[in-house]
């Protein structure tokens, strides 16, 4: 069965985490896919899920203090600045594809399951376990979890803030609910 992606009600957000001597002067950032496309399938109990995300589709959301998001901390031109470097700089290429697979799909209610993903930049690919969360009605199927994708192993060069006062951790979370109607 084939099912169909609900953009508006999906989300995608890159979580960033500064780290190094000067890390309490940088920002932990939250970087949120707008303009993302996904295509799913379900047979049986088991998922399979393509995501693309356009680069270019991706926006500072703002910044992460104490388990919420700030929008108010960076100026226009920060965030500007930021987002030119992710296109220019970080992840160079069009998009990212993200491909999934999972088992034990439950034909109603929710339940935890293991999923495998293969992170793709342009640059590299790289596999990724991540624990989902499945929530089945008769109306909708919602994915939703977190995912630790290595910068280094998709080839992408530390990031670094001026004079290498602080860096990106290598490891960015990935965080997605990803919500979709039986389409048939």
């Amino acid at each position: 069965m084939t099912l169909a992606f609900d953009r508006d009600a999906s989300k995608l957000r890159i979580e960033t985490t500064a780290k190094g001597m000067l890390a309490k002067l940088a920002h932990d950032l939250a970087i949120e896919a707008s303009d993302w496309t996904c295509e799913a399938t379900l047979d049986g109990e088991k998922a399979t899920l393509t995501a693309k995300v356009p680069v270019a589709s991706l926006r500072v959301a703002g910044v992460r203090k104490h388990g919420a998001v700030d929008k108010n901390v960076l100026s226009s031109s920060d965030r500007s600045e930021i987002e030119r470097k992710i296109r220019e700089e970080v992840l160079t290429g069009r998009e990212v594809v993200v491909a999934a697979s999972a088992s034990g799909v439950p034909a109603d209610g929710s339940r935890t399951v293991d999923a495998e993903l293969t992170v793709e930049s342009g640059r590299a690919k790289t596999r990724v376990s991540s624990r989902v969360t499945l929530s089945v009605t008769a109306g909708a199927i919602v994915a939703s979890g977190r995912a630790g994708v290595s910068l280094s192993a998709l080839s992408i060069p530390p990031v670094k803030g001026p004079l290498g006062a602080f860096r990106v951790d290598d490891v960015v979370d990935v965080v997605f609910e990803a919500r979709f109607t039986r389409a048939g």
